[in-house]
């Protein structure tokens, strides 16, 4: 979350490398759908992330394209799923001949730390980081000697509180009220915490049910493809969604990019945890397994892809693709 706060870390190398490759992806995908014929084809380009920081809304603003991140409103936008449904369009001024454009919808299956609750359960923007802001002022009251860690590997806790309870039980140790203060304020954060029982803790499951219900939904259409990068899959609940999608529509097709050859073989058994495969459409692909299914002309240009990472993925697979359509 801090690497996005303004004002502190945007002029960091590490971040400016990483807008950079966003901004890439985006330039790359712009071009490639707005090379598809007419308007009988749709010109939406749907992205689906678990992430919860602000790094597309970024690079989309400043490559000025034409981004749909589900907010409506300008003095106070608020989040509607339906706005994901929009499409635009332009009109030429001299024969007023009406063509679509490219869109992005942008959705944050996770939530994000853009945003904010009202008393309403209603979503709203927190362009200006607020929120993740208060909460590090949070965090720096708290004394180091609170920040508790030496639990044992062999136990596993749920949630914030049975952390807690086993900090009481350590002798002369007490949570100071600083810690109350911060977990109060950690709670207003509108996203999914990495736990199992990831849809029953806050009062906007709502929201996060149908934003899943969209994802399953976009995997429904005839002839899609999905590309997956930097998701193992790990997340029973989406590895079910995904199986059961591919599974019901043979018409989609999945390529999933593993990291390398040993991701490959963890996103396998993730996978399998969500189902039998029965179509054949879901490949993971690791840098030596794509290079090997090549043409030889277009592997002769792989000899420096090691590992699959955003670089590499816009590199080796994007900007091929963007080659390839012609107009």
């Amino acid at each position: 979350m801090l690497p996005c706060l303004p004002n502190k870390y945007v002029n960091n190398s590490k971040y400016i490398d990483v807008i950079k490759e966003y901004r890439r992806f985006l330039t790359l995908w712009n071009e490639i759908i707005a090379r598809r014929h007419g308007n009988l084809q749709s010109k939406q380009i749907n992205l689906f992330s678990t992430n919860i920081d602000d790094f597309v809304e970024v690079a989309a603003e400043t490559n000025g394209i034409e981004f749909n991140d589900g907010f409506r409103g300008h003095l106070k936008p608020v989040f509607k799923e339906d706005s994901f449904t929009n499409v635009v369009s332009k009109i030429s001024p001299l024969y007023q001949n009406s063509s679509m454009i490219p869109v992005f919808n942008y959705m944050k299956l996770h939530g994000s730390i853009n945003w904010v609750a009202n008393e309403k359960d209603d979503i709203l923007l927190d362009q200006s980081l607020t929120l993740i802001q208060n909460v590090e002022k949070e965090i720096e009251k708290i004394d180091k000697t609170q920040v508790f860690t030496d639990f044992d590997d062999k136990t596993e806790f749920k949630n914030i509180k049975d952390y807690a309870e086993n900090a009481k039980n350590v002798p002369g140790f007490s949570l100071s009220p600083a810690i109350d203060s911060f977990i109060k304020k950690y709670n207003e954060l509108v996203m999914v915490n990495p736990r199992k029982a990831k849809f029953r803790e806050t009062v906007l499951d709502l929201h996060f049910y149908e934003l899943m219900r969209l994802y399953s939904n976009a995997l429904e259409r005839s002839s899609s493809m999905l590309f997956v990068m930097g998701f193992s899959f790990a997340d029973e609940h989406l590895a079910k969604i995904t199986v059961r999608a591919a599974n019901s529509n043979p018409t989609l097709f999945i390529l999933i990019f593993a990291h390398k050859e040993k991701a490959k073989e963890e996103i396998s058994q993730n996978l399998n945890k969500g189902g039998a495969i029965i179509n054949n459409n879901i490949i993971v692909a690791s840098p030596e397994s794509f290079q090997n299914a090549q043409q030889k002309n277009i592997k002769e240009t792989m000899t420096g892809l090691s590992e699959f990472n955003f670089e590499s993925i816009n590199t080796y697979v994007f900007e091929i693709i963007k080659c390839l359509v012609s107009y």
